[in-house]
C-alpha cells in the first residue's frame, strides 16, 4: 500500500505507518495458518439468505444493524472480526487483549459506544482484505479519485470486481462458520451501490433499506467526514471541494441504487425510513421480519425491547439548518433521493 501511494506519508505519520507496517507480516503469517487450518472446512460452508442493511453513511444503518443485531438468532461481525478478517478464527482471543488498548471508546461523529465486541461494518473488513474499497481514501487521501471508483465498481475492472466478491464471500463464509450457520447480517453504507454484486455472490441474498431527510443527511455527512478519517489517515487531508465530493458521492450511490434495485427479486428488498425507525422501532422492525421472511419476530420482542430500552437516554446530534443557497444546490444535485423516498 505504501509503494503505491509513493511512500508519500509525512512526519506526523510515522508513528501509525511504523506501527501498521510492525504488525504486517505477523498478521501475514497468521493468515498464511489460519488458510492452512480452516481451508478445507470454510470452502464447505454455505451461506444462505444473508440480509444486507443499505443506506447512505449517516442515514440510521448503525441503529438499525444494532437492533436486528440483538437478535441472538442473527449473526454479525463485531469491530475485531472486522478488524482482522483474514485471523480471527485463530487469533480472535489473543488479539482481543491487546487490540483493547488501541481501539477507539465511541464514534467520533456522534458518540455512539463502541468496543471490539459490538457489531461492525464488513467495508472494514473488505477493505483490509483486498484493499478494493472507498475507505482507501480515509487512509491515502492524496489519491481519492482513484478509490473513488470501488464505490459502484462501474469503473473497476472485471478482475476487480471478481477479487472483491471472493473476499465477501470469504469473510461471510468465516462468520458463518463461527456461528454455527446462524443468519448472517451485514452493514455497510457502500453495499447500497453494489446491489447487482451482491446478487452475483449471493443470488438469495436480503436487504433492508433506510433512507432519512436529505438535508439531515448533508449536514450529518460532512461532520463525519470531518471527524472520522483523520483516525485513519497516513496523508494530511484538506477539506477543499468536502461539500462537493459529499454531494457527488450520494448523487452516484443512489444512481446505481434506484438502477439496479429493480433487480432485486420479489420479498427480498424492504425499505424503510429514519423517521419511521426512530418513532416505533418495534413496529418497525416487525414489519422488516414479515416482508424479508426473518425468523419468529415475537420470539426476539424482548430482546429487541430491551435494548431500545438501553439507548432511551441516547441524544442524537442537533444540526443549524443550512443556508438557503445550500438548500437549493442539495435538492438540485439530489433530487432522485428527493423524489424516490418522497422528500419536498
Amino acid at each position: 500500500m505504501l509503494a503505491q501511494n509513493g511512500l508519500r506519508v509525512p512526519p506526523a505519520y510515522w508513528p501509525r505507518t511504523a506501527l501498521t507496517t510492525l504488525c504486517s507480516p505477523f498478521n501475514s503469517l497468521d493468515a498464511l495458518l489460519e488458510e492452512r487450518r480452516f481451508g478445507p472446512a470454510l470452502a464447505e460452508v454455505e451461506v444462505r439468505r444473508p440480509l444486507f442493511v443499505l443506506g447512505h453513511y449517516r442515514s440510521g444503518t448503525t441503529h438499525l444493524h444494532n437492533l436486528l443485531c440483538a437478535d441472538q438468532r442473527l449473526t454479525y461481525t463485531n469491530n475485531l472480526r472486522a478488524t482482522f478478517p483474514r485471523t480471527f478464527l485463530r487469533t480472535e482471543t489473543k488479539k482481543r487483549r491487546w487490540a483493547t488498548l488501541l481501539a477507539m471508546r465511541s464514534r467520533p461523529q456522534d458518540h455512539v459506544e463502541l468496543d471490539l465486541e459490538v457489531p461492525g461494518e464488513d467495508e472494514l473488513a473488505l477493505c483490509g482484505d483486498c484493499q478494493l474499497s472507498t475507505h482507501m481514501a480515509w487512509h491515502f487521501p492524496q489519491r481519492a479519485e482513484f478509490y473513488a471508483r470501488y464505490l459502484t465498481f462501474r469503473r473497476a475492472s472485471s478482475q476487480e470486481r471478481e477479487t472483491w466478491k471472493a473476499s465477501l464471500k470469504r469473510f461471510s463464509r468465516k462468520l458463518t462458520f463461527r456461528a454455527d450457520g446462524r443468519t448472517l447480517v451485514l452493514k455497510s453504507p457502500t453495499h447500497t451501490a453494489k446491489v447487482s454484486m451482491i446478487l452475483e455472490a449471493f443470488p438469495d441474498a436480503r436487504f433492508v433499506h433506510i433512507d432519512r431527510d436529505p438535508y439531515t443527511l448533508y449536514s450529518s455527512t460532512m461532520m463525519m467526514e470531518r471527524k472520522v478519517p483523520p483516525h485513519f489517515a497516513y496523508q494530511h487531508r484538506h477539506h477543499r471541494g468536502l461539500s462537493a465530493a459529499v454531494l457527488d458521492r450520494l448523487a452516484e450511490m443512489y444512481e446505481a441504487y434506484l438502477e439496479e434495485r429493480e433487480t432485486i427479486p420479489q420479498g427480498q428488498l424492504h425499505e424503510i425510513s429514519f423517521s419511521q425507525l426512530e418513532a416505533d422501532p418495534i413496529g418497525s422492525l416487525g414489519a422488516t421480519y414479515d416482508a424479508l421472511d426473518l425468523p419468529d419476530f415475537e420470539r426476539s420482542r424482548p430482546a429487541l425491547e430491551a435494548y431500545v430500552a438501553s439507548i432511551a437516554t441516547y441524544e442524537k446530534n442537533r444540526y443549524d439548518e443550512l443556508e438557503p443557497t445550500l438548500r437549493r444546490t442539495v435538492a438540485e444535485r439530489w433530487a432522485p433521493y428527493f423524489e424516490a423516498f418522497g422528500y419536498e
